[in-house]
């Protein structure tokens, strides 16, 4: 007899034997009971999570002469038959294949022949999403009204992509992926079965690598099987390409430490070893995600991510001398990493540039490196406090210094205000001051002040007038009217120390200044600013 693969082989024959589906199983093995056979149902869910199997056995038991527990006996004619493909009564149609309106046609027109040996004539229809929209229309009428003894069973991957007027027709079952530790035991018994033996280290990692996915766990132990009959975990790394944890660790360690030396050297050796750039990306996303977990829920490690005690306490332990911020750019910038490589022709390069992305930062364009600076002095404060017996003698004089830091800041402020500032010694310092204080006080005044320069400073008396002349009058009215004025001048008082008063003029005005011969008056403007124009720049 040829060989069969092993997840052919380990299909379930009933309900019992369908993993990980708990309620979906007691829902259909009831209405096989009761005899409450709905005429269309809808089975949802990703690859490999019984959708098609459970069809099968849902109807071999309607049609099985002597149900046990609403599951099909395996014993009778009915179940017999159905069990070497011979009978007339299940129709299997794949949608991918037979998508046009002829084939939905030619349906319509066959399910008015009552079935031949069982009581319901059952279509299975897998991939339903792929019929044309003509096809759907072409079947809404019988799904919804088909004869009574017509069942329909509709699998799917994508339900988003079933037009409404089916799900409405259809009772819905979403099958969800199937935990690790189940996958783990029911690849235990193929194992067994085929006379292998596999280490529980092993068992877990292709569940895994299955990410829920019955049919791909067992793909994956049929390759291992193809290759010894002793699996361990070696073997299965070796035959997914993937990393061990200990070199993940020692890479993500040198990620967080922005180590790009080792980053090259760790990847240089992973090419050298024949791994796929690809698979090696998406390992470090699921590892990157673990301590991500780890960092954030410590108590749960374990339960998410279908790990042992120890496993959970090695990514707390990793984790904590990294940021959540940090680890969350780690993670973005590896997630579009997966998408990128699918169009690089050169997926090293592309592995290689993501990861010093993720070691290095530039201080100057990177927010979040901003923000990991501070969460770092953040972390050392609270070690200095609350270890201050093992800071050396040097650090508690920093820290008296950023103790007093404010107090210091106030005695300064007090004095700036106190000692009022010599007008016209320094009279560019107090625009500088002027600008920067206004600014968090009145966005408005500070940009339009931004848009001329100081002409004058006498006797606490400071004039002001606009870059461009077609505009002035409305600067000129914005700045002078009364309460925004006060403003201005409150600010110039808060930095010289004496009362001050802020005007802004014309152009012509300060023209007629020139020519009226006050040379009190230019005299004080030339010494404080210079004959030639100044433009001020705020430096911010």
């Amino acid at each position: 007899m040829a060989y069969r693969a092993l997840y052919r082989e380990w299909r379930p024959k009933d309900f019992s034997h369908v993993v990980g589906q708990t309620a979906i199983i007691g829902t259909l093995r009831n209405q096989v009971i009761t005899g409450r056979i709905a005429h269309a149902y809808l089975f949802c869910g990703s690859r490999g999570t019984g959708k098609t199997s459970t069809a099968k056995i849902l109807a071999k038991a309607i049609n099985c002469l002597q149900p046990e527990n609403g599951d099909p006996c395996g014993k009778c004619e009915n179940c017999l038959r159905a069990e070497h493909e011979e009978t007339l009564d299940v129709i299997e149609i794949d949608a991918a294949s037979n998508n046009g309106v002829d084939e939905m046609r030619e349906l319509r027109d066959t399910v008015k022949y009552p079935p031949q040996y069982g009581k319901y004539k059952v279509y299975i229809i897998d991939e339903v999403h792929m019929l044309s929209t003509s096809a759907f229309n072409a079947l809404l009428k019988t799904l919804e009204e088909p004869p009574a003894h017509i069942v329909f069973i509709l699998a799917t991957t994508e339900p988003q992509k079933l037009p409404e007027t089916i799900l409405s027709r259809c009772q819905r079952f979403d099958f969800g992926r199937i935990p690790s530790t189940e996958i783990a035991g029911r690849l235990r018994e193929a194992a067994e079965g085929s006379g292998a033996q596999v280490t529980d280290g092993a068992l877990m990692m292709i569940a895994r690598a299955a990410d829920g996915g019955m049919r791909d766990a067992l793909g994956i132990l049929d390759m291992c099987l193809g290759y010894s009959d002793q699996v361990d975990e070696t073997l299965v790394r070796n035959i997914l390409g993937t990393s061990d944890s200990a070199f993940l660790f020692e890479f993500s360690s040198a990620l967080t430490e922005r180590n790009a030396a080792k980053v090259f050297s760790m990847i240089d050796r992973l090419m050298r070893e024949g791994k796929d750039p690809a698979v090696f990306s998406r390992d470090v996303c699921r590892h990157i995600r673990a301590l991500l977990i780890a960092k954030t829920s410590p108590e749960d490690v374990s339960k998410i991510m279908d790990i042992s005690d120890d496993e959970a306490a090695e990514y707390v332990r990793h984790c904590e001398k990294v940021t959540v911020s940090r680890l969350m750019k780690i993670l973005d910038i590896y997630m579009a990493l997966e998408t990128e490589m699918r169009y690089s022709s050169t997926p090293r390069m592309a592995l290689e540039n993501a990861s010093i992305k993720s070691c290095l930062r530039i201080d100057d364009t990177d927010t979040q490196a901003l923000n990991d600076r501070i969460d770092e002095l953040e972390e050392k404060v609270s070690q200095l406090m609350n270890h201050p017996g093992t800071v050396s003698t040097a650090v508690p004089t920093h820290a008296a210094e950023v103790q007093n830091e404010p107090v210091l800041r106030k005695e300064k402020k007090k004095e700036n205000r106190t000692s009022p500032r010599a007008v016209g010694e320094d009279s560019t310092a107090v625009w500088k001051e002027l600008m920067n204080t206004i600014r968090s006080k009145d966005m408005t005044a500070w940009s339009f002040l931004s848009q001329g320069h100081m002409i004058g400073c006498s006797n606490g008396r400071y004039l002001w007038q606009a870059d461009r002349k077609e505009a002035e009058n409305q600067f000129i009215t914005v700045l002078n009217m009364p309460e925004r004025n006060r403003t201005i001048c409150d600010c110039l008082k808060e930095i010289t120390g004496q009362d001050s008063t802020f005007t802004a003029v014309s152009q012509s005005k300060a023209a007629a200044a020139d020519s009226s011969g006050d040379d009190e008056y230019l005299e004080t403007i030339y010494e404080t600013f210079g004959k030639e124009p100044v433009n001020i720049v705020d430096d911010i």
